[in-house]
């Protein structure tokens, strides 16, 4: 399996089986799109994957072409790929802080119902899109890492506004490159039902979007460090990769890991394994590109 994925990186870079846009929403005055890259064999045994895009909920777009290897990738295995609009309810609000938390919990919420309702869209209209989004899984970058945590999170607490997607509808994985859940109810706890196995890739020193914990009153900003103990304390899947030593760079990670995304879908997923994996990578010859702190991102928003 991997040297056809290999093969697939190496040869398909910027082939697309078949794009259709698709208007899912309009919110705030903006018409919201999603992006259907349809397989030329799809697998209906596979999951369909959605992808929510990062820029810190100021910047950002579906279409970007970084995600094309990605996208090749799994079409040429048979997945059909999802890539989304969602608002950025950031752009100009000003940097979000220790004492600035209210705008980054309203761009996340925007983010989680523009996510919800796009599913939602796809649900309900499998015939026009040709994809079908029951058997689902979300993956995310940086903001869109925050997003996908989130979403699945609100939903297993039964914290998603009634009307948005059926009360009953689960996604089957979480991928989260460089992401953290936010709870302003104290620590993060899955109330009503266990989270969807879940993948965590991160930089053990982002300080963009913390690996840590950040802890104010009863507002915790939990990142993969807090949530993999969170996970392994009460038994639920999950597929662990850690960069040592690496910051927020990680969300860029997500070609250098298509293999990794595909073990975790394979097994996790697919396969329905209960796993519990746990992976740290310290390599000093990985060149990153450079990452804006979050003074840089939000100085001139």
């Amino acid at each position: 399996m991997k040297n056809l994925l290999l093969f697939l990186l190496t040869f398909l870079p910027f082939v697309t089986f078949g794009q259709k846009t698709f208007q899912f929403a309009e919110k705030d005055g903006q018409k919201l799109f999603l992006d259907v890259y349809k397989a030329e064999n799809a697998d209906s045994d596979k999951p369909l994957l959605i992808y929510v895009f990062g820029g810190g909920f100021i910047m950002g777009q579906r279409n970007d072409t970084a995600f094309l290897p990605f996208i090749n990738m799994f079409n040429s295995l048979g997945f059909n790929v999802v890539c989304i609009d969602y608002r950025l309810g950031l752009k100009n609000a000003g940097q979000p802080g220790a004492l600035n938390f209210k705008p980054l919990i309203k761009a996340i919420d925007m983010a989680v119902e523009d996510l919800l309702s796009a599913t939602d869209f796809l649900l309900k209209n499998s015939a026009l899109t040709g994809v079908n989004a029951e058997n689902t899984v979300i993956i995310g970058s940086s903001a869109g890492a925050i997003t996908v945590l989130q979403t699945d999170y609100k939903m297993r607490n039964g914290y998603v506004k009634k009307g948005i997607i059926d009360e009953n509808f689960r996604y089957k994985g979480v991928v989260a490159f460089a992401g953290a859940i936010f709870s302003q109810n104290g620590r993060i706890r899955y109330r009503k039902s266990a989270p969807s196995p879940t993948m965590f890739l991160h930089g053990t020193a982002d300080k963009v979007v913390t690996y840590k914990q950040i802890n104010l009153l009863k507002w915790h900003f939990a990142g993969t460090k807090k949530l993999v103990k969170k996970f392994e304390k009460n038994n639920y899947p999950y597929y662990a990769y850690r960069y040592r030593g690496l910051g927020h760079e990680v969300n860029f990670f997500v070609e250098r890991n298509l293999e990794d995304v595909w073990r975790f879908i394979q097994d996790y997923v697919i396969e329905g394994k209960r796993l519990k994996s746990n992976f740290t990578l310290y390599d000093p010859e990985i060149k990153v590109e450079s990452v804006k702190s979050t003074q840089d991102l939000y100085k001139n928003n």
